[in-house]
């Protein structure tokens, strides 16, 4: 069911924007080093890149609020 409505959530950012949300845009952003170095230890022993892990982490916390 999740996934259901992410790929709705999806198609509907497409039908508003014409854009297709699953492209990828390079950002320049500053992080505390406190938070790279956890970012870094988390991605090894998750096996997902840091992007990846940042993408659901925005994700979570934007569903959120």
């Amino acid at each position: 069911m999740k996934e259901n409505r992410r790929y709705t959530e999806m198609l509907e950012y497409y039908d508003r924007t014409g854009k297709f949300p699953l492209g990828k845009t390079r950002r320049s952003f500053t992080l505390k080093e406190m938070s790279i170095s956890k970012l870094k230890e988390v991605s090894k022993k998750s096996g997902k890149s840091m992007s990846s892990l940042l993408d659901m982490l925005i994700e979570n916390y934007l569903k959120n609020e």
